[in-house]
């Protein structure tokens, strides 16, 4: 036993006594009670949220009652709707059930619309007609008395059914049959769960953000396999940005059962890679073909293969990629300007061209370096580790020599705009190891000062950057700002950015709560047109975030084979849940109290092994291996690092 550690755990006491005293976490934290899917592939309303014209009965469409509701339209009167509440996100075919059929002669039909829209004030009523927000309504021809189902909408809250022709009909039921991936709670692989309520209904929310983007095989014309869209409503389409992050939310909640759309989506993605080496960014979007956006999302589109395989240690779907993402790395070398910085001057999702030498550009670049080094060290060549280590380098010197504003102590937006400060290339830069360490928490406070009621803009204020739509605050960058901030063990500001953007969408009587994530918020934290996803997935990163920092479990080699454990704690009372890895589960629980005391229990599954991070309240505290098998190794920082074998251990901190 090395000095310190028999230091450490003679400061505290051992055995039953100090196992008693500590805080603890509750036994049966009914994580399966947040699952939001639905039961059923048959989906129905749970309210009727109001009636128009001559309507008898609609309650019976939400489960009140029995009977049948009764629309009927006087000859040349307005039409007869119901507008149905589904409580949350749905996706699928809209259906209603005819008992009865009674057209005005001479007409043998009728015609029955179906409007449908995420948010209920986008669900508009204008010359007695329904307008939705996803583009053209359902009409169906009725008949006779059957079941009637309309196309595909893949993304809604609120539907209107309306008759619009004279005469009754009689509908016994309506709904839909259910197209996204539904999960219950046996289909959760990993949870979580803690003492804070709104942050367990953020987890839930992003991984069902992601299960509304997931499309089994058959559903969308352009797929043959299982595969991720970046929205449930619009576009429908695969894009490796948005994969960026659900491909991690999706293994981190399903495990092995969301496999076969991750790997679907990337095979649809790298069987499209062009003859110079570029992945595309997007598939389906324009056509079932590729679609060309933005060299960073090249990047993107091999990093989420790597991402992949880090998860699940699937070493020969990662070796059959290797050569592609070689070709892909090789082609963004081929985009550096003299300075040995990319310019590609093309949109990223800024959706306006973005011309010269672009930081946040060369640090997408610089990410795949990272990736591609860690890989190669895995299942590649050394002589590949040391190229893209020295273009690593030489990429990080060219960003800090031209990029960063030594007088403002951040980094600019461009060569050509030194005044422009931008989120995404500032947290990232953070995040990828690229800011001078002792510039890291002026960055983080220079963006803190400046944070709006609903979360962090996407540059200050004036000049500023914002999209054509002049959206100014995006998940995607908050995101990336949150893993800074706890890379940098700034846990209370990442969860306080966190309540900020996504707290409001996670409020059950929020007007646009749909129980998913969004994909843009005005300043006052809310979308402003119909046509913005409110199942969107590059909103969905908290679900990760919470996992891997919050609860702070991480994999360190390909499926967990080694891992990290290190929390954050902030001032969460407790949190538990687990990570599905390769070989089994992996569970964290740890509790704190206001006397500083700090339990933290592990349970890693055989064959892995991992660094334990237990956290100190101050630079005085001390910790201790509760069970036998912990190895002390170090002092870091605010916490006493640990490695261990598998199995279950626990550890105490005080003071």
């Amino acid at each position: 036993m090395s000095l310190v550690m028999a230091l450490t755990m003679a400061m505290l006491p051992t055995g039953d006594s100090l196992a008693a005293a500590l805080p603890t976490w509750p036994a049966n934290p009914n994580w399966q009670s947040l699952v939001p899917g639905p039961s059923s592939d048959d989906v129905r309303p749970v309210r009727i949220v109001r009636t128009q014209g001559s309507v008898t009965n609609a309650g019976v469409l939400a489960g009140q009652g029995t009977g049948s509701a009764v629309l009927t339209v006087a000859p040349g009167g307005q039409p007869a709707a119901v507008v149905l509440d589904f409580g949350k996100e749905v996706g699928g075919t809209p259906y209603v059930t005819v008992s009865s059929s009674t057209p005005r002669t001479p007409a043998t039909s009728h015609t029955v619309r179906i409007s449908t829209s995420e948010a209920l004030g986008f669900l508009t009523n204008s010359s007695s007609a329904f307008v939705n927000d996803n583009g053209s309504q359902i009409n169906l021809t009725v008949t006779s008395a059957q079941k009637y189902t309309g196309g595909l909408r893949g993304g809604f809250r609120f539907a209107a059914i309306e008759l619009r022709t004279a005469g009754t009909i009689s509908l016994t039921a309506a709904g839909l049959n259910f197209k996204a991936y539904r999960a219950g709670p046996a289909q959760y692989q990993g949870w979580f769960m803690s003492s804070d309520d709104q942050l367990n209904r953020m987890w839930y929310a992003g991984a069902y953000t992601t299960q509304m983007n997931m499309v089994p095989a058959g559903v969308a014309s352009c797929f043959t396999q299982p595969v991720i869209f970046d929205g449930a409503k619009r576009d429908r389409a695969i894009w490796s940005g948005d994969l960026m992050i659900t491909n991690p939310v999706a293994q981190l909640s399903l495990g092995t059962n969301s496999v076969p759309y991750v790997k679907g989506s990337i095979n649809a993605i790298t069987n499209l890679q062009a003859g110079n080496g570029r992945l595309t960014s997007a598939v389906g979007f324009r056509g079932c073909g590729a679609f060309d956006y933005a060299v960073t999302y090249s990047a993107y589109s091999a990093i989420i293969a790597v991402q992949y395989y880090r998860y699940t240690n699937d070493t020969v779907y990662i070796t059959s990629l290797r050569p592609k993402l070689e070709a892909a790395t090789a082609y963004h070398a081929t985009r550096l300007d003299a300075n040995g910085l990319v310019v590609t001057n093309d949109p990223d999702y800024w959706q306006t061209t973005q011309s010269g030498e672009v930081t946040e550009y060369s640090l997408a670049y610089y990410e795949l370096l990272q990736n591609m080094i860690w890989l190669e060290g895995k299942v590649g060549t050394a002589a590949k580790v040391t190229e893209y280590t020295n273009k690593a380098a030489a990429l990080k010197t060219a960003i800090n020599a031209r990029l960063w504003n030594a007088g403002a102590g951040l980094y600019q937006h461009t060569n050509t705009r030194p005044n422009v400060f931008p989120l995404d290339a500032n947290m990232n830069a953070i995040r990828l190891g690229v800011a001078p360490a002792d510039s890291v928490q002026s960055i983080l406070t220079y963006f803190r000062t400046r944070w709006q009621t609903h979360g962090s803009q996407i540059s200050q204020p004036a000049p500023s950057l914002a999209d054509p739509y002049g959206h100014t605050i995006e998940p995607l960058n908050n995101t990336w700002e949150l893993m800074a901030r706890m890379l940098a063990d700034d846990s209370a500001g990442a969860l306080d950015l966190l309540r900020r953007l996504w707290g409001l969408q996670v409020d059950p009587n929020g007007s646009f709560y749909t129980g998913t994530f969004w994909e843009f918020v005005m300043s006052n934290g809310l979308p402003d047109r119909g046509f913005d996803s409110l199942a969107h997935a590059w909103g969905a990163g908290p679900t990760q975030v919470l996992t891997e920092s919050l609860l702070g479990v991480t994999p360190v080699n390909p499926g967990y084979s080694t891992w990290q454990v290190k929390p954050h704690p902030a001032n969460v009372t407790w949190a538990q849940g687990q990570a599905p890895t390769a070989r089994g589960s992996l569970s964290v629980r740890w509790a704190q109290d206001t006397a500083r005391q700090f339990h933290l229990q592990i349970t890693s599954p055989s064959g892995t092994s991992g660094e334990v991070w237990v956290p100190l309240a101050t630079t005085a505290g001390t910790s201790s291996a509760l069970t036998p098998g912990a190895t002390f190794l170090r002092r870091s920082g605010l916490y006493d690092v640990y490695t261990v074998g598998s199995g279950t251990f626990s550890f105490s901190s005080a003071g």
